[in-house]
């Protein structure tokens, strides 16, 4: 899912780094200019990856980040003066001017960075929910002469048929 979002003060540097993004095959989904901007967008995406500039129309890209943590990974592109007064060791850090080569780089590896916190945030099931499912699954593979595989696929298209957990549905069957 694209999540990206560039966020710069001025329409040019915004519009340029976007472009180049996009040259490079990664595409953008929100162009910001206030911090604002990019908190909705963020909270729309649900997490995401902010390449912006040292400071936006109505906060440093510091303060924005500081909001954000743990919900976007950030690529702040200044000057380096500029680059030395951020403290905030979860901001990536890049000194423009920047290749295209170099944005698409850091660009790719803060997505990755992005997808594994993503996943990692999905819920996983409980021991007692796979202890069910499992129980449910040799019920069907005894009675019904199924493969693990087919038990399995059995369970959840069920499961999306009710609109029911996977778990809730072993237990409807294991009741059966």
């Amino acid at each position: 899912m694209i999540r990206t979002v560039v966020a710069f003060e001025k329409d040019e540097s915004r519009d340029k780094i976007a472009d180049m993004l996009e040259k490079a095959g990664i595409t953008v989904r929100y162009r910001c200019r206030s911090g604002a901007e990019v908190l909705r967008a963020v909270k729309t995406m649900g997490s995401g990856v902010v390449i912006c500039g040292h400071k936006l129309t109505d906060m440093p890209a510091e303060h924005l980040a500081h909001d954000l943590r743990g919900q976007a990974k950030f690529l702040v592109l200044a000057k380096q003066s500029q680059l030395e007064l951020l403290s905030d060791p979860d901001i990536f850090k890049l000194q423009a001017p920047i290749s295209a080569a170099e944005l698409r780089g850091s660009v790719n590896i803060l997505i990755q960075l992005d997808e594994i916190s993503a996943r990692a945030q999905i819920p996983q099931r409980s021991e007692e929910e796979r202890h069910i499912i499992a129980r449910a699954k040799e019920h069907l593979m005894e009675a019904r002469g199924f493969t693990e595989a087919q038990a399995h696929k059995y369970l959840q298209k069920r499961s999306m048929e009710t609109g029911v957990k996977l778990s809730e549905t072993a237990r409807q069957i294991l009741q059966m």
